[in-house]
């Protein structure tokens, strides 16, 4: 069973509901519904990330109406591009930071289950 959120992604540069598994291999998969039996986009981390940044850290990307710039969180991939994603509160981005940070280094350890909603944007190249 994969670490569950659900959440917006962004076509254009707006946010829209999305939903993503962490997987313990250290996928993180993105899905269009909640079904998950079409996946849109899978990222591995151990082997496309480079660094995860969250808060304050995350600039350029504005928010999601509501939720503040403390909730983001911004993935930055090898490539040059970057995933943004906004949590439901800056703990729970911290939280994902770590637990993306720590899929990158060692998948396996990695995974933990809470289902919470996250925000979530297409990678921008």
């Amino acid at each position: 069973i994969p670490h569950r959120k659900s959440g917006y992604s962004s076509i254009l540069k707006r946010w829209k509901l999305n939903w993503c598994d962490l997987w313990v291999d250290g996928n993180l998969v993105f899905y269009k519904t909640d079904s998950r039996k079409d996946y849109e986009n899978r990222v591995s981390l151990k082997n496309q990330c480079v660094n995860v940044k969250s808060g304050l850290e995350c600039t350029g990307v504005v928010p999601p109406e509501g939720h503040p710039k403390e909730s983001l969180l911004v993935v930055v991939l090898k490539d040059g591009s970057t995933m943004a994603m906004c949590a439901n509160s800056e703990d729970e981005a911290l939280a994902w930071k770590l637990t993306l940070m720590e899929a990158k280094r060692n998948p396996v350890s990695a995974f933990f289950d809470i289902r919470k909603t996250i925000l979530v944007t297409s990678p921008v190249c």
